[in-house]
């Protein structure tokens, strides 16, 4: 399957100059519909593995190794570079969705153990992949959107793992699913849905994102919203990291940040809360 090989990937986008990323094609924000077909089909049991994600939750899961092979023999030619690159990042193509990263556990496992209320709570589980916070946030009986890059993600796993852990209901009343760039997400959602809770995880790591990423939080957060975004201190490789993008947001001013959790080994990760300094409604950022 897929290996986080930023060390390689480096290379190749540091060929990239600012010209050439500027031409980068960014696939446009969409809202994806469930249809009848999927809430009905049946998923076989060596589709999918039900385990223990997180401590004392457990879920059943799509294997994203079947579902790489499905989407390889339908010729879907993000998954097909990313196959032959092995790689899980290749800009505006593919952004690493079929796979659970390292960060998202830990937001997990942070919400649980802070009891964080959830219930009757819009959320946002943005760059969701696979879903896991998503599904989480369903099982505290929140309404969820679920957010990512490719749509071959929602529909191939995210998608799949909601209908297989929720029933019928659940999964048309109080899910919505929506791919795409950032930037043009910001625009699409409603205007008049804001979020409690937006949750992400490891979606930090280029730099070029940054802005996009922080115009969801000003643009969509409820006044008295939380953000919570997860991540590694340092992307080697790409550029990006925590205190990257904490600076963007202190230096815009309209938020308070806050340092709630961090690795006490292996890999240095973090995870910063967000929230609205008083007064501080949407404008157009000065960063």
């Amino acid at each position: 399957m897929f290996k986080f090989r930023f060390a390689e990937d480096a290379a190749d986008i540091d060929e990239v100059d600012s010209e050439q990323k500027d031409k980068l094609e960014w696939i446009s924000a969409s809202k994806l519909e469930i249809t009848p077909e999927q809430i009905e089909a049946k998923c076989e049991a060596y589709y999918y593995t039900e385990t223990e994600v997180l401590s004392g939750c457990n879920l059943k899961l799509i294997r994203t190794d079947k579902v790489t092979q499905d989407l390889t023999d339908q010729n879907c030619q993000n998954i097909i570079e990313a196959e032959s690159k092995h790689s899980d990042l290749i800009p505006a193509k593919y952004e690493g969705g079929l796979k659970i990263w390292e960060c998202t556990f830990d937001l997990g496992q942070y919400i649980l153990e802070k009891e964080i209320e959830l219930k009757d709570k819009l959320v946002m589980d943005l760059g969701c992949g696979v879903g896991v916070i998503g599904l989480l946030s369903l099982r505290k009986n929140s309404t969820v959107h679920f957010q990512d890059y490719n749509a071959e993600v929602l529909k191939s796993v995210t998608i799949p793992n909601v209908i297989l852990n929720f029933d019928h209901t659940i999964v048309l009343t109080r899910c919505e699913f929506y791919a795409g760039d950032w930037a043009s997400l910001a625009t699409l959602l409603d205007e008049n849905k804001k979020y409690d809770y937006i949750f992400t995880s490891e979606t930090i790591y280029n730099p070029d994102n940054h802005k996009k990423l922080y115009e969801i939080f000003k643009r969509k957060l409820k006044t008295d919203g939380v953000v919570f975004v997860a991540g590694k201190i340092y992307y080697f490789g790409v550029g990006g990291g925590m205190r990257q993008f904490e600076n963007l947001i202190l230096k815009d001013g309209c938020f308070d940040v806050e340092s709630v959790w961090k690795s006490q080994h292996g890999v240095n990760r973090e995870i910063l809360k967000f929230t609205r300094k008083p007064h501080q409604e949407y404008h157009t950022s000065s960063v």
